[in-house]
């Protein structure tokens, strides 16, 4: 009796496990080779240009680890240059739900970039003409946390399912970050941007 309830047990188990691996939502893709990006990614907004465009690559558990490099710009509208920003960006974001229809949501997508902009107006190393302090790291320099959503499905491709989503993203930038703490004046609305953008991963 004993044995068979351990046969049993053991069976359950076994199915239990080869059921949570065969979940949609925890299903990893198949990778493509280490130099070739996992999606392409479009973006606007945010800090890193009135239009920005990359590659991306996924890691980490179940592929939720994100790295993108990213270059954006901001055209001439008279009163500036126009500025070209190179962004690297990491974060997280959660597997994706059941919405509506094929539509899945990803809750959660999290992290923080590091972008580099070139033009007149922003300075590469320490400009003279600010108090000792001001900055604390050169102008051309902004380190980008935000935090967002994004709704996605999966598409048909010549060799294997495609999966898009768009995203929205709620985000701000060290420099404004310090402005808020040393000016209590500054509303919060005011150091917060928003972003949409595309994604696609191949």
């Amino acid at each position: 009796m004993k044995r068979r309830l351990l046969l049993a047990l053991l069976f359950i188990a076994s199915w239990s496990q080869a059921a949570a691996q065969d979940t949609p939502e925890k299903q990893d893709r198949p990778k493509n080779k280490w130099y070739a990006p996992d999606y392409l990614v479009a973006q606007h907004a945010g800090l890193i240009g009135i239009l920005a465009a990359g590659v991306g690559y996924d890691f980490g558990r179940h592929d939720r680890t994100n790295v993108e490099l990213m270059y954006g710009f901001t055209p001439n509208y008279g009163i500036k240059n126009t500025t070209h920003t190179f962004t690297t960006r990491l974060y997280y974001q959660s597997h994706p739900k059941p919405l509506v229809g094929d539509f899945k949501i990803s809750w959660i997508r999290a992290g923080a970039g590091i972008s580099m902009t070139i033009g007149e107006q922003f300075e590469t190393f320490f400009p003279k003409k600010y108090p000792r302090g001001y900055y604390i790291w050169p102008t051309a320099t902004r380190i980008l946390p935000f935090v967002g959503t994004a709704v996605g499905r999966d598409f048909k491709g010549k060799t294997r399912p495609l999966y898009g989503e768009f995203y929205g993203e709620i985000g701000s930038a060290d420099v404004l970050i310090i402005d808020k703490y040393r000016n209590s004046g500054i509303a919060v609305t005011d150091i917060l941007n928003l972003a949409i953008g595309l994604r696609l991963k191949i």
